[in-house]
């Protein structure tokens, strides 16, 4: 602060005070972010179910039994309902390329983002959908690079890089929120055209809020 022409005297209690607060708050916040790693590491997860699924274009198209647009649906169905069942608040849906490229082949870029984002994923805005089927139809644009979310994922996804999503899924009584994290990595083998999808469950935690 800067006063023209007087010069401010604290008085040593006053002082005494501020550091004190300034103290508490600093304890207060590696408080709430000790809470936070103790409630993501006692946060535990059940597997519910694992399948392969082509990302071949006309068999998804066609919404085929091995298509990934018919196996999100049939199993992040079956994980809602089994969360629902077992009281569960929230759904860990995952989906990642099967096979990859040799190291020798990969691009540098592929690389450096598989650094990169395995520390630090791309994290995208929180959604919220009426069901399973509308979180699928959103899905299929994003990993497309349709509508706003979809852009920014090839743009920040760029090259012949291949994504792997997490999406964590609370569920409520009506509807499903949605958060949203990308590993941006090594380039996927096109020739094995597989994605292997996997659902868990994931309980309260039991850490303090």
């Amino acid at each position: 602060m800067h006063y023209s022409g007087s010069k401010v005297i604290r008085h040593p209690h006053t002082l005494l005070v501020a550091l004190t607060l300034a103290l508490t708050l600093t304890a207060l916040q590696a408080m709430a972010t000790d809470a936070k790693q103790a409630c993501t590491t006692d946060a535990k997860e059940t597997p519910l179910r694992s399948e392969q699924a082509s990302a071949g274009i006309m068999v998804n198209l066609a919404e085929s039994p091995d298509s990934i647009r018919a196996t999100v649906k049939q199993l992040l169905g079956e994980a809602v309902n089994a969360a629902k069942v077992a009281q569960a608040p929230t759904i860990v849906f995952r989906v990642a390329p099967t096979s990859y490229l040799p190291l020798p082949e990969q691009q540098a870029l592929c690389t450096q983002l598989a650094m990169q984002t395995s520390a630090q994923p791309l994290r995208y805005p929180d959604h919220v959908f009426a069901n399973v089927e509308d979180f699928d139809s959103w899905l299929t644009a994003f990993s497309q690079g349709q509508d706003t979310d979809g852009k920014l994922l090839y743009q920040q996804c760029g090259g012949n890089c291949d994504p792997s999503f997490t999406f964590v899924v609370s569920r409520g009584d009506t509807n499903l929120a949605v958060a949203t994290e990308v590993y941006c990595g090594y380039a996927r083998d096109r020739k094995v055209n597989l994605y292997t999808l996997s659902t868990t469950m994931r309980g309260a935690c039991s850490a303090a809020p």
